[in-house]
């Protein structure tokens, strides 16, 4: 069966007792690592006094371990499975933190939890046993989902990942990447720094966490004082200022009139591309040319592809029935293994996993 699970990359310590307040374990994961105990994700967004999330995390740091802790217990929820798993990284950190992330992640993980939250259970240890672990570059793992899944993608094409912390951009060969076109920049977060500056010079606004101040870039609306307020027209001006002073002039660097001889399309994936304010700056400098295409649900295309390099490398490439990739859609196959992709981000953690056949 193949299924992904998604929540957001936010975490706080707790000395609370936090007993049935969740309907399963997605929305109360509470993790204890070195004797403290944190809410994760979507619990730490309803019962944490100030959730907050790093940027481009290292591997040997808190907040990744408890991301990944809480993805791996997502992924064997449902049985246990040794695991086959592929992480990834943009290609600004991927070299620093390739080995470190396979010497930490090892060949098992012992993960101990508070079931309470959503089970009469209580704490529990889970020990998952890691048979093989792969180490790629996020926008290879978006390239993989694109040419491998439902998309079936062809040919040569630029890809575009617009993540929270990073962008990146990259032309794809059906023979691989090309090295000399891949480039890295601010991500979606600069638009909200420009955001919350904009928006402190009208209003005041308490000493808001980053996660919390992404929440409002999101919905578009902001409530002060018991009123809310519709700042969609703000988050469309520093989304064009952040295309237009942050992506534009890199693409143009990056991306060579020999590149468009050979390209007739574009894929974007990552969070940013639910705002269609950037996908309409994406359109204006390139659709006249290029056929754009945004990934469905964006968010889990690298996610999507780890999990089908996971797959692959198990030897079993007979995946066929991708043509779906809705979580809530499964395949069928006998299996002793778990295939999976875990894309640890900084707005987003998701989680995708197929049972592989031996």
């Amino acid at each position: 069966m193949i299924k992904s699970y998604c929540f957001p990359s936010t975490y706080e310590f707790t000395n609370q007792e936090l007993s049935k307040v969740a309907n399963n374990l997605l929305d109360g994961i509470k993790i204890k690592i070195n004797e403290n105990d944190y809410i994760v994700g979507n619990l730490a967004l309803r019962e944490g006094y100030s959730p907050h999330k790093n940027i481009n995390s290292a591997p040997v740091e808190e907040e990744y371990q408890l991301l990944l802790k809480a993805g791996l217990l997502l992924a064997v929820s449902q049985g246990d499975f040794a695991i086959n798993l592929t992480v990834g990284f943009p290609f600004s950190t991927y070299m620093l933190y390739r080995d470190e992330v396979r010497d930490i992640i090892g060949t098992g993980q012992t993960i101990t939890f508070d079931s309470g939250t959503f089970d009469h259970a209580g704490l529990e240890t889970k020990k998952i046993d890691i048979a093989g672990i792969d180490v790629i570059p996020e926008i290879v793992g978006c390239i993989t989902a694109i040419r491998e899944g439902s998309i079936c993608a062809q040919g040569n094409f630029f890809m575009i990942s617009l993540g929270f912390g990073t962008c990146e951009a990259v032309v794809s060969t059906p023979s691989g990447i090309v090295n000399r076109s891949a480039v890295s920049m601010n991500g979606i977060r600069y638009a909200v720094k420009l955001f919350e500056y904009e928006l402190s010079k009208k209003f005041y606004l308490e000493l808001k966490t980053e996660h919390q101040l992404d929440v409002l870039f999101q919905e578009g609306r902001v409530t002060i004082n018991r009123i809310r307020h519709d700042v969609t027209d703000l988050r469309k001006k520093v989304l064009r200022m952040y295309y237009n002073d942050v992506i534009s002039p890199r693409l143009k660097k990056a991306f060579t009139d020999d590149d468009f001889s050979k390209c007739n399309q574009m894929f974007v994936a990552g969070g940013g591309a639910y705002y269609q304010d950037l996908i309409d700056c994406i359109k204006d400098e390139f659709g006249d040319f290029l056929s754009i295409s945004v990934y469905p649900e964006p968010e889990k295309c690298a996610s999507h592809g780890y999990c089908l390099h996971s797959k692959s490398k198990l030897g079993n490439d007979a995946l066929g029935g991708l043509e779906a990739l809705d979580p809530d859609v499964f395949l069928k196959s006998s299996t002793s293994r778990l295939a999976v992709g875990l894309d640890v981000g900084n707005a987003t953690t998701c989680v995708t996993f197929v049972e592989c056949s031996d």
